[in-house]
């Protein structure tokens, strides 16, 4: 029998991917500068859009079309989903469209949010007419006009909502006691 290469750093379960969130999440909160906080929210949106890739994959023929509405070969699987858990789990098309936008520099596949924006900003902390602290955050915002949705806050809600789905579904793998994140 043939071995295919594992080509996924070790990372073999939801689960894995899942815990990797919660690592980007971090990254994210520890903030620093500009740079790492974009690509720290980039990473966060691609990883908690690709957990549902792995769920598809995991996940048996009757589960697959309870959750998605198609067979495992069928296309439409991801979008089926979204529109069938978009209540479970909020954050997910937002993070499918970020996801699907860095990747592609434009929507390639499912429906776009043309008035969805990101963005990132330096924020100054005042004392006494000086600044006492400066700190990166990153941000989503739905309409032009609209309030920032702050992305830390968005993906954690996210990770909590996958949480909680990996494990009504019977997905999540126990981590041995001496797990360090």
């Amino acid at each position: 029998m043939k071995v295919i290469p594992d080509k996924t750093f070790g990372l073999t379960s939801s689960t894995d991917l899942y815990l990797k969130l919660l690592f980007d999440i971090d990254r994210l909160r520890a903030g620093g500068g500009t740079k790492a906080v974009q690509y720290a929210a980039f990473d966060a949106a691609v990883t908690a859009s690709h957990v549902l890739d792995w769920v598809l994959h995991e996940v048996d023929e009757a589960s697959h079309i309870r959750l998605t509405g198609v067979g495992k070969a069928k296309k439409r699987a991801v979008a089926g989903f979204i529109e069938r858990n978009s209540g479970m789990i909020g954050g997910l098309e937002y993070c499918r469209q970020i996801a699907n936008s860095v990747k592609h520099m434009i929507i390639t596949m499912g429906p776009v949010m043309m008035t969805m924006s990101t963005g990132s900003a330096v924020k100054l902390e005042w004392t006494d007419k000086r600044i006492t602290n400066a700190y990166a955050i990153a941000y989503i915002r739905v309409d032009p006009a609209g309030e920032k949705i702050n992305v830390v806050e968005l993906f954690q809600a996210t990770a909590e909502q996958w949480f909680l789905f990996l494990e009504r579904e019977g997905l999540w793998v126990g981590q041995p006691p001496d797990f360090e994140d």
